[in-house]
Parts: structure tokens; C-alpha cells; sequence
């Protein structure tokens, strides 16, 4: 079996077209999900326990793009330029742990790391 690295791997995911992306990054949510069960963890306390705020951020992004957004489950509490008003707002609702967020652009190139 050929060993792959991050940085080729990273190269792939990089080149897939947005709904290719959406959809591993679905398919990662799962399978963290699936290893937090197996481990004996709580799914709900995993760092990655937001699968609905992230099944909502991939339906609904490029709607909000250049806004930060707060998001509860499959509900958007706020929005905004300013993501600590967007958070105060959410908290404001009675929602303690808002998923705060800034939309991207999907017909925008990304590239992120050093230049």
C-alpha cells in the first residue's frame, strides 16, 4: 500500500469541486461521530458534535457569504459583520454555546497557510 501524506492529500481535497468538499467534510463529521462512540465517548461532547450546524452551513453558506454566522442546530440565531455581537446576540437567545462561523464564498478560491 502506497503511504500518502497530509500535504498530497490536502492537495486533492484542494482541487475537488465545493460539493465534493461538502460532502467529506460530511463524511468526517460521521466518521469522528462513529470514533467517539467506539472510544466510550460522549458523540455529544466531541469536538466535532455540531454534525447539524454543519449539514446546515453546507445547504445555506454561500446564501450568508461575508457574514458571520451563529447557528444552533439547524437554526440561524444571528448574523453579522462583527462575530462577538453575532455571539452576544445568539447568547442573548439563551442559547450558552452558540456555532459561530464566518460563511464563506464557495465560487471563491481559498487557500490558506503561509505565503
Amino acid at each position: 500500500m502506497t503511504s500518502v501524506t497530509f500535504e498530497q492529500a490536502l492537495k486533492v481535497v484542494q482541487s475537488l469541486p465545493v460539493e465534493d468538499k461538502q460532502r467529506l467534510r460530511q463524511w468526517l463529521v460521521e466518521e469522528e461521530r462513529k470514533l467517539a462512540e467506539q472510544n466510550g465517548a460522549d458523540a455529544r461532547k466531541s469536538a466535532l458534535h455540531r454534525e447539524r450546524e454543519m449539514r446546515w452551513l453546507a445547504e445555506h453558506e454561500a446564501a450568508y457569504a461575508g457574514q458571520w454566522l451563529a447557528l444552533d442546530g439547524g437554526r440561524l440565531l444571528s448574523l453579522g459583520e462583527d462575530p462577538h455581537k453575532v455571539r452576544a446576540e445568539a447568547r442573548a437567545m439563551g442559547v450558552d454555546s452558540p456555532f459561530v462561523v464566518f460563511a464563506e464564498n464557495p465560487d471563491e478560491f481559498f487557500s490558506g497557510g503561509w505565503l
